[in-house]
């Protein structure tokens, strides 16, 4: 795939994987939200919750795709970078600092629930850490670039 070119064919087709996306979106929250009316178990409850909030930022990730390719493409000029630089190596640390300690929860932890609790955290904590990290990957490539 690298070096092939992007035709307004392959353009189109991703726009309406986006979109088919968006709706199965938009029944998993229905789904979500359903469930929360129904439940009064509070595990449940934040549970629901989380995969009702988790499609909500799907869905305005995509659209923020499917704009940036019908409408205006995304870009990362060198004044965003010197704002993302500024704090990008202090929240690098902090996430890896957070791992940590979520970690150590998570060895001091004998409950299913609490352990279910944990691990959702820890999960969404690697996620940001490696949301930053590509950031910053990207950052570096772009000053070797410009």
């Amino acid at each position: 795939m690298a070096g092939r070119k992007t035709t307004a064919d392959d353009t189109d087709k991703l726009c309406k994987v986006l979109k088919e996306w968006m709706v199965l979106e938009d029944e998993t929250i229905k789904h979500a939200e359903k469930t929360l009316k129904k439940t009064k178990n509070k595990l449940v409850k934040m549970t629901m919750e989380m995969i009702k909030n988790d499609s909500l930022k799907h869905k305005a990730m995509q659209k923020l795709l499917l704009e940036s390719l019908t409408e205006k493409s995304l870009t990362l000029t060198p004044d965003d970078l010197i704002d993302l630089s500024q704090g990008l190596n202090e929240h690098l640390a902090a996430e890896a600092k957070t791992l940590e300690i979520a970690d150590a929860a998570l060895n001091n932890s004998k409950l299913f629930t609490t352990r279910y609790i944990l691990s959702y955290l820890i999960a969404d904590e690697q996620k940001h850490h490696s949301l930053l990290a590509k950031l910053n990957e990207l950052k570096r490539a772009t000053v070797f670039i410009s």
